[in-house]
């Protein structure tokens, strides 16, 4: 029924279609055949070849065999077609003198072998799908793990509403969906629908035209285009009286699901007022009421079902309409009715209004696949980000880590609210610096912009003098390690999380030192599964909060990177764990330019500190020099102690609000 119900919208769409549709499917083939590495089983485009030149076979044996059937069973009765006319002449001519068991035998060879092509061709056309998704699914991930993060959510955005479906009930706000999920949903499943489609186009096109191709010279050849012309008259009526049927179905349908929903509207006052009806007497009016809305859903249901049965007989109809049309031919033409010719052409049009159906099958799918056929190419076509530089810095270049912002400004796309606006700041080699700030103040963004997360719309960023710009994904990886707000824990072995990334990474035993420096000494032991063969779980967690944020800043600095960025990395932990973590950063930074982004900057033993606001730097220094002359420095810890006498937060600090700023950590 849903199918059905769904063709009457779907004929408006029709209409419109045409390249808009056809060139989305066309484009993701092309980039497939591009991109795809070749497996084992060779190349993409090999097996796409394969797949088509198999299908064009079945198609043409497929056209084939009604003119060989016609021919065995004129064999059999004693009749011969004249050379000459149609493929079953040349048949006919090829197995002329030999007596009928061996033209049976030929009949029934070919129609093996056009079975087996079939089946052949099936086979391969499954594979073929279950490859192409494999290489839709690699490439859709390979970009977006290229793309800009925005750029991801924004185009999942854009997938979600071209998807389309019912609008929320009124009054009733949907959650908010968020664009990295529904990309997830493209690469998991509509891949797998699109690439099925177009393995489907891939088999079913060459099928359909050479099986058209053969039949209609066979036709033209044996005088008999007449048929070929009706079939196809036949296939356009149905087509006209199924699409009208569609439309009616579709109307019927939704007079049905009204009366449903009156029905259900009624019992659910009737119900929810039960005791004012019996207090008013009004039981027998509730009841008549009712029965008038059951019965009205009762015809519109008969109405419907009427509806659904005329629409399924229209095709059985035109299929009964086949032999009719046979023999209008035959005796329009004038040709003589033998038994091998009337079985020929009865097997010719349904294989030709099936050829037609298939055709227009194939139409169809386009346009109801259109608005996921377009959104997968926009995944596919999203620009590589960063945007490589034409002189790239080797990940060699960076010696020691000196950072400098000169005027940086960031507006967000869509936005015209600055988030940085003319950031000027010197980060010198091997310093310890805490960056500070009221949330949203540009802090995080600061950070972004600095690993090339997002690119600064005003100003540069440089390392070491080299431009940031210039810096690819690798030199990125191999010049910063991050402990971010969001860094994960991957669902592996505590080895192997320490080393993701690094193809040769450090050996076992330096991990093992690394791990004792984070106090994480029971990760540390050796023997087998446990240790760094520990595997970590989500859900539930194997590791409590706070030793993953460890194993977070083990995995950093177990990397050997010319600076370390941490992204508060006290977020979240018990005060003492976020004091004992701070502090334990300079010292585990041996030297390395460290940037932190804190709300608790008294606890890091830093070079000095920076107070960002509204997005520019409005102070500098020291702990002991901010607490001096910074009111926003104050201000920041008067908030901090707040947030620590609440719960886990940035800091371990207990004193009431107006205890005054804490004091400087002993040197």
């Amino acid at each position: 029924m849903s199918n059905q119900s769904q063709k009457a919208p779907l004929d408006e769409s029709l209409a419109r279609g045409g390249a808009t549709v056809y060139t989305p499917a066309v484009r993701v083939l092309v980039t497939l055949l591009r991109r795809a590495q070749p497996s084992l089983r060779g190349s993409l485009a090999s097996r796409v070849l394969a797949a088509i030149l198999l299908s064009a076979l079945s198609g043409a044996t497929a056209g084939v065999l009604p003119a060989l059937v016609g021919v065995a069973i004129n064999a059999i009765t004693g009749k011969a077609m004249p050379k000459g006319a149609g493929l079953a002449g040349v048949l006919t001519a090829f197995l002329q003198g030999a007596p009928a068991w061996k033209v049976m035998v030929t009949a029934l060879v070919g129609t093996l072998v056009t079975v087996a092509v079939s089946v052949l061709s099936s086979h391969r056309g499954t594979a073929l799908g279950a490859e192409l998704t494999a290489a839709l699914r690699i490439e859709l991930l390979r970009t977006v793990l290229h793309a800009s993060p925005r750029e991801v959510d924004a185009a999942g955005q854009r997938l979600s509403k071209n998807k389309g479906g019912p609008p929320p009930p009124p009054g009733v706000k949907m959650p908010e969906i968020k664009g990295a999920e529904v990309v997830k949903l493209a690469v998991a499943r509509e891949a797998a629908q699109v690439a099925d489609f177009v393995s489907a186009v891939i088999t079913g096109l060459p099928q359909a035209l050479f099986t058209l191709i053969v039949v209609a010279t066979e036709l033209v050849m044996g005088g008999l285009s007449m048929v070929l012309l009706g079939t196809a008259v036949l296939f356009i009526s149905s087509r006209f009286f199924a699409d009208r049927a569609s439309k009616v179905v579709g109307t019927k349908m939704a007079a049905m699901q009204q009366s449903d929903v009156v029905i259900f509207g009624q019992l659910g006052e009737t119900l929810a007022a039960i005791e004012d009806l019996r207090l008013l007497g009004a039981r027998k009016q509730a009841l008549r009421e009712l029965a008038e809305s059951a019965h009205r859903a009762a015809d519109a249901r008969l109405a419907f079902a009427g509806a659904i049965a005329m629409s399924g007989q229209i095709k059985s109809v035109f299929a009964a309409l086949s032999p009719l049309l046979v023999l209008v031919v035959l005796s329009v033409t004038g040709l003589a009715a033998e038994a091998g010719d009337v079985a020929k052409l009865l097997l010719f049009v349904p294989l030709l209004m099936a050829r037609f159906e298939a055709l227009d099958a194939l139409r169809t799918g386009f346009i109801e696949r259109g608005s996921v056929l377009r959104a997968i190419v926009d995944l596919l076509t999203l620009p590589e980000f960063p945007t490589p530089h034409p002189s790239p810095a080797k990940q060699g270049d960076v010696a020691g880590g000196t950072i400098t912002f000169n005027d940086v400004k960031y507006v967000p796309p869509g936005s015209t609210n600055k988030v940085l606006d003319g950031v000027n700041l010197t980060i010198p080699k091997g310093a310890v610096v805490g960056i500070c700030g009221r949330s949203g103040c540009g802090k995080s963004t600061l950070v972004r912009l600095l690993l090339r997360l997002d690119e600064p719309t005003g100003g540069s960023i440089a390392v070491d003098d080299k431009d940031l710009t210039r810096f690819g994904p690798d030199t990125l990886a191999s010049t910063f390690a991050v402990l971010g707000q969001a860094s994960k824990v991957f669902e592996r072995t505590i080895g192997e999380n320490l080393r993701m990334g690094v193809d040769d990474g450090p050996p076992d035993g330096r991990l093992r030192e690394i791990l004792k420096l984070v106090k994480l000494d029971q990760l540390a032991e050796e023997g087998e599964g446990k240790g760094l063969a520990t595997r970590f779980k989500a859900m539930p967690p194997s590791l409590s909060g706070g030793e993953q944020r460890r194993v977070l800043l083990a995995r950093m600095l177990a990397r050997d990177a010319k600076v370390f960025v941490l992204d508060e990395p006290e977020a979240g932990m018990p005060s003492a764990t976020a004091e004992e973590l701070l502090k334990a950063v300079s010292e585990l930074a041996a030297g390395r330019t460290c940037v932190v982004v804190t709300h608790a900057p008294h606890l890091l033993k830093s070079t000095f500190n920076v107070v960002i606001d509204g997005g520019k730097v409005v102070a500098q220094g020291t702990h002991e020099e901010l607490v001096e002359k910074s009111e926003a420095y104050r201000a920041l810890l008067a908030e901090g102690i707040q947030r620590a006498a609440k719960g886990p937060m940035a800091g371990p600090m207990n004193a009431p609000p107006n205890a005054g700023p804490p004091r400087p950590p002993p040197t």
